[in-house]
């Protein structure tokens, strides 16, 4: 006998949910330990930057100019103020102290 694909009468299917993208254009948010030292690091796809805006990566001190895919990460002792953008292979490698 042939298979029937149809729903079964009186069983719903859940409506679907609607997608996010705010979280995904703002970063994924996490904390990492190097040597000791905790940075809460996020991802930035840096399109929410300005047109003239551009950050000097602390490894490699190539500039990071807006569209670039980047790490900013900071002390999470210190706060914010220690914050720095890094290359994504920059922050892999990238062993020091923010200073």
């Amino acid at each position: 006998m042939p298979r029937n694909n149809r729903p079964k009468r009186g069983k719903r299917m859940a409506e679907p949910q609607e997608l996010d993208l705010s979280a995904v254009r703002l970063g994924i948010r996490r904390e990492e330990i190097k040597r000791g030292v905790a940075y809460k690091t996020q991802t930035s796809i840096g399109a929410n930057a300005e047109d003239n805006k551009a950050w000097v990566c602390p490894h490699c001190h190539l500039q990071i100019t807006k569209g670039i895919n980047h790490t900013v990460a900071w002390d999470s002792v210190r706060g914010v103020e220690t914050r720095r953008h890094f290359h994504n292979a920059c922050w892999k490698a990238f062993q020091g102290p923010l200073l």
